[in-house]
């Protein structure tokens, strides 16, 4: 410790890691650190009375004087509250919310209610077949006048995966790939989760389990299901964007290296001035991006179910470190406005098209180090979209509202909610570590020793309401389950979808794309099911229903004739789509600055 000490010339709590090259381990260890720390035989010593003393203090070994007194000021507590992540706690008694009801995209009151409900611990239910690594994110251009997230350079740990396939599976099979990022900051952890795509299968958070169950295992035999996929497709009209990914090479990238990540959803980028943009992520494969044709990704199923982790790994050991460029896509508030637009901003089975919005480089992304243990580092790593660190908020997307509360609470359920004990979920690049969640399954940390188990209290008030979230306006104030996604029931939901198909696949892509759809959806045993699909297939790109028609074998048709297909995409935009709960003249998904003019003229 003396050394490290000498090493690390002790600082003020508050100044460390504020430029993003200052180390904060020093003050860690001289400061109650929540025991994060600390190894189980420390804690041992201390609870068996061993060593005296509750709080970590640090000061037992002969130092001068001056240091020993900056010690003993470090001494007394962590700077500030924060959640499990790290995050600094805004305030006390306000939870996030619209017209006084609190909002299921508040991190805060979530994670409290969640560790209290679990105080008195399985695979995956999703992105179960994975494998990642270690390395750094560096911050490579000036995006501070966009956002206040501090440092330069950060540590982090990043999770590939496949979707709904089971660990069982062969990594190269067609599916949807995950791409998750943590970055370990000086204001705790943060989360980027994501795809290999940059749109998703459902945009209303109660269809989302639908859309995994899709394409589980049939639950009677246990074989693959061809007919629930397909069947939700085609009953779907707004999933057929990401249908169409699915079914093209994207759907079978060369392992994890040769693939993009997309961050999905739109976010908030929040400067020191409490100033917001809506921004998308993109992390550009530097290396290139790769895709098998379905043959390829058949053949290295068969040969090498875990190609993908072990491409990854001996990559790495070999010095071969894959990096990404992140780039990422701006927009100013008073600019998401779907009638301006021609689309919604905040709908996941959208994209920003990059002649209106360009992509700006902003930092370069590398993996360097493998996993010392594939369960402690790999399996036990838990990731929510709902862990944003100053700088970094939510935007009006329904679908992000809602999985910023039930990520975590599948990890909470999945490895219990002591989480962020584990190495590979600690905080520990955090300039203060004093969570508010308490006891639980295998507590092994500090938790909180003598203090207050409840606030506000009278010994300590320790909050960040600087941090707390920039407000932002939504389009009405009534409570109904009517749709605010202005493509809803309407032939626009296929415009991207279609310019996907037509414009960016070139002939080779489209041709692929029929292969990969017929090996699919020769299986299906219902024509119903056949007919629905090909009809929504038909309103993106009749080249690519007639192609799949004809290459289907009669068994499967069993009658279905080309006109049914056709007549059956009259109206297929509205298929399952109420007409009470569909969108009126002006029911939009927005998010404006409260400083924006169009808000000021919509308080007048």
């Amino acid at each position: 410790m003396a050394s490290s000490i000498a090493q690390h010339p002790v600082k003020s709590a508050a100044s460390t890691l504020v430029n993003g090259s200052d180390d904060p381990r020093a003050a860690q260890k001289s400061t109650f650190f929540q025991g994060l720390n600390e190894g189980p035989g420390e804690h041992a010593a201390k609870i068996s009375g061993l060593v005296s003393g509750g709080k970590r203090q640090d000061v037992s070994f002969s130092i001068d004087s001056q240091v020993r007194a900056q010690m003993l000021i470090l001494s007394q507590d962590a700077p500030y509250f924060t959640n499990n992540e790290g995050i600094p706690w805004p305030d006390p008694s306000h939870s996030k919310n619209v017209g006084g009801i609190p909002l299921i995209s508040d991190p805060f009151l979530l994670q409290k209610q969640q560790t209290f409900n679990r105080s008195k611990n399985l695979e995956r239910m999703v992105h179960p077949c994975g494998s990642g690594a270690f390395g750094h994110f560096e911050v490579t251009e000036d995006v501070s006048k966009f956002t206040k997230l501090r440092g330069q350079e950060y540590p982090l740990f990043l999770r590939f995966s496949t979707v709904t396939l089971g660990r069982e599976f062969p990594d190269s099979a067609r599916n949807p790939r995950g791409f998750a990022i943590k970055l370990y900051t000086g204001e705790g952890n943060y989360d980027i989760v994501g795809l290999n795509w940059p749109i998703f299968f459902c945009r209303d958070p109660i269809q989302g389990p639908d859309v995994i169950r899709s394409q589980h295992r049939n639950p009677q035999n246990f074989l693959i299901d061809n007919d629930s996929l397909f069947d939700l497709l085609g009953c779907t009209p707004e999933a057929n964007h990401a249908g169409l990914m699915f079914f093209s090479n994207h759907g079978t990238p060369v392992g994890w290296r040769y693939e993009h990540g997309y961050g999905c959803h739109t976010f908030k980028w929040v400067n020191k001035d409490g100033k917001f943009v809506y921004i998308k992520y993109h992390f550009v494969a530097d290396h290139g991006q790769r895709q098998f044709t379905v043959a390829e990704a058949t053949q290295m199923c068969g040969e090498n179910p875990d190609y993908a982790k072990q491409d990854l790994f001996e990559a790495i050991e070999n010095e071969e470190y894959p990096t990404w460029t992140a780039k990422v896509q701006i927009m100013e508030p008073n600019e998401a406005d779907f009638d301006k637009l021609g689309f919604d901003p905040f709908d996941i089975t959208k994209v920003w098209p990059r002649d209106k919005f360009p992509m700006h480089t902003f930092g370069k992304l590398t993996l360097n180090k493998n996993p010392e243990n594939y369960h402690r580092d790999v399996e036990q790593a838990a990731f929510s979209p709902g862990s944003m660190v100053p700088g970094i908020e939510d935007s009006p997307d329904p679908l992000l509202q809602f999985r910023m509360f039930f990520y975590r609470d599948a990890q909470y359920h999945r490895i219990g909610t002591n989480l962020h004990q584990i190495p590979v979920n600690c905080p520990f690049m955090s300039q203060s570590m004093a969570s508010l969640s308490f006891d639980g399954q295998l507590r092994s940390d500090g938790n909180h020793s003598g203090n207050a188990q409840y606030v506000p209290n009278s010994f300590a008030h320790k909050f960040r309401p600087d941090v707390a979230e920039t407000p932002y306006t939504l389009s009405d104030n009534v409570v109904s389950r009517k749709s605010h996604f202005a493509h809803e029931g309407k032939d626009s939901d296929y415009d991207q979808a279609r310019e996907l198909w037509s414009r960016v696949m070139d002939d080779k892509n489209r041709k692929d794309t029929i292969t990969n759809t017929v090996l699919c959806l020769k299986n299906v045993r219902h024509p119903i099911i056949v007919q629905k699909f090909l009809s929504q297939a038909y309103k993106i790109g009749e080249g690519w229903a007639k192609g799949v028609f004809d290459g289907l074998p009669d068994k499967t048709k069993k009658g279905l004739e080309w006109k049914d297909v056709i007549e059956g995409a009259k109206g297929a935009e509205l298929a399952y789509k109420e007409k009470k709960l569909q969108p009126q003249e002006g029911d939009r998904l927005v998010g404006f600055d409260p400083q924006n003019p169009v808000y000021q003229l919509l308080q007048k």
